[in-house]
């Protein structure tokens, strides 16, 4: 009877993991692919000296510069030119409160979608690069959102998803928040949250947004936690990858009297993990700290490395900078990007980092 009932008992078991939902998978990235030492070039792009208001570079298919400018009212927050000769292509978004105008901007590139947030005035832009390089007079008008979180919202599907400042979970901690990782604006560019949480986490929740509708994938790297998880365009988890380097991160939780009940802040250092991204058709590229950044610090006292994974979240290599990575973009050749490194003065540098032999 034993012998009979086994086989039955693994049939049904095998049965109902197949009708039910299937548990995502769980990876760890070994701490030896932060060691790991690579010959590479850095070639400082000099074209960029007289751009006295940039703060970060961006090249768009080794042939366009896109320049992302601080706040200032003699120029635009974007501008465009030519890279082989730094010929003015077009510019868009002049700072201020007008139509398409903005008060911030926040810059992401996501294929050719070029994504500018505007956290101050709640609206984002999403640009087509190659559209505007057809036509210099082509615009795109921002969108204002209504929702409590625009750090880095991103168009998904017809809508906006966003990352949910109330989703934050470190267990170490012992501050578990049930809580969806991602919001979704509905058809009229709103999310209202309905549910009651019993901390107020937005100080501590930062992360990056990555939609490819071709791949079927939604990424999100977390910009306070070494963890990567792996989503389908439906948001069903396929994978979480967390480390290479687990943060000793603390907690404060405050209660003072006109501010957020249960507010969680960090105690002392802040954990940077995930900063920025970039793809291209096979890869998506993150950039990774995997430090904690105290007073006294400055941001080019911290050094990143490029983590490669294909689209199903498999990792493949990485790339050490061994300097502050404040933008990244990919070059259409192999392994080769163009990053914006903060110089010992704090001055944005763009320069072309590139195994040596592949250009």
């Amino acid at each position: 009877m034993k012998h009979l009932l086994f086989p039955i008992c693994l049939l049904l078991l095998l049965a109902g993991c197949a009708s039910g939902d299937k548990v995502p998978a769980s990876d760890r990235l070994d701490k030896n692919i932060m060691t790991v030492e690579k010959t590479f070039r850095a070639d400082t792009l000099g074209c960029i000296d007289t751009l006295i208001y940039a703060k970060e570079f961006f090249v768009y298919r080794d042939s366009v510069l896109i320049v992302l400018n601080n706040r200032n009212e003699d120029t635009h927050f974007l501008e465009f030119y030519r890279l082989s000769d730094m010929r003015p292509i077009t510019q868009l978004y002049r700072s201020g409160n007008g139509p398409d105008e903005l008060l911030s901007a926040n810059v992401d590139i996501n294929g050719n979608i070029l994504i500018v947030n505007d956290f101050i005035k709640s609206q984002v832009a999403v640009v087509d690069i190659d559209s505007l390089l057809a036509d210099p007079t082509y615009s795109a008008s921002p969108v204002r959102l209504k929702v409590e979180s625009l750090f880095n919202a991103t168009p998904y599907k017809d809508r906006f998803i966003l990352d949910n400042p109330y989703s934050f979970a470190d267990k170490k901690a012992g501050i578990v928040q049930e809580a969806s990782r991602f919001i979704v604006t509905d058809d009229k560019k709103t999310y209202e949250e309905k549910n009651k949480y019993q901390y107020y986490t937005r100080n501590v929740t930062s992360g990056r947004i990555i939609a490819n509708k071709a791949k079927n994938r939604v990424i999100y790297a977390n910009g306070n936690q070494s963890s990567v998880e792996i989503y389908d365009m439906e948001l069903n988890l396929l994978r979480t990858i967390t480390g290479p380097v687990d943060l000793p991160t603390q907690y404060v939780i405050h209660n003072e009297e006109g501010g957020m009940p249960n507010e969680v802040i960090f105690k002392t250092n802040i954990p940077y993990a995930y900063v920025d991204y970039c793809t291209d058709d096979d890869y998506f590229y993150l950039t990774y700290v995997g430090d904690m950044f105290g007073r006294g610090q400055k941001e080019q006292d911290l050094n990143f490395i490029i983590f490669k994974f294909d689209w199903d979240g498999n990792f493949i290599d990485s790339y050490p900078v061994h300097s502050y990575v404040r933008s990244i973009s990919k070059s259409r050749k192999d392994d080769a990007f163009y990053v914006t490194i903060l110089s010992s003065d704090g001055l944005p540098v763009l320069i072309k980092l590139y195994e040596k032999g592949i250009l």
